[in-house]
C-alpha cells in the first residue's frame, strides 16, 4: 500500500461562502467568504496484478489454505472471489480440501470501477 503523509500538496485553497444566520459563539468575517484548505485525496480504480493476486495457488489438503488476492485502489476496493456460486473470502484461512480445487473469479470493486482476475487453486492430496 502506498505511504501517506500530509503536505501542502494534499490541499487546495478554496473560498467557502458564509451564510448569515444565528451561529452561537461564531463571529462572521467581514467578507461573505472565508478561506479554507480542503484536502485532496487521489482516487484510483481497483487493480489486481499477478503479484497481489497470483493466478495459480497451491494448497495442501488438511492444512490451512488462504486465497491470496489483494487489490489496490482508492478508496480501498472490496475483493470477492467465487466459483460455481460458492464464494471464498480472500485473505481468510480455510481447511483445504478437494472441494476447493478449481478456478475462482475474483472481483475487486470500489466506487470508481471493477477489476477482475481468475485464480486457479490446486489442492495437493
Amino acid at each position: 500500500y502506498p505511504s501517506f503523509s500530509w503536505s501542502s500538496s494534499w490541499f487546495f485553497p478554496a473560498l467557502i461562502p458564509v451564510f448569515p444566520g444565528p451561529y452561537p459563539g461564531f463571529s462572521l468575517p467581514s467578507s461573505r467568504f472565508f478561506p479554507a484548505l480542503i484536502p485532496v485525496f487521489p482516487a484510483a480504480k481497483p487493480r489486481l496484478d499477478n503479484e497481489s493476486c497470483p493466478q495459480q495457488q497451491n494448497w495442501t489438503e488438511g492444512q490451512e489454505g488462504i486465497l491470496a488476492c489483494r487489490a489496490t485502489g482508492r478508496p480501498e476496493p472490496e475483493v470477492k472471489c467465487s466459483k460455481d456460486g460458492n464464494s471464498l473470502t480472500a485473505g481468510i484461512s480455510y481447511p483445504a480440501n478437494r472441494g476447493h480445487i478449481g478456478t475462482y473469479r475474483c472481483r475487486a470493486t470500489n466506487v470508481l470501477g471493477t477489476a477482475e482476475s481468475n485464480v486457479t487453486v490446486w489442492v495437493q492430496c
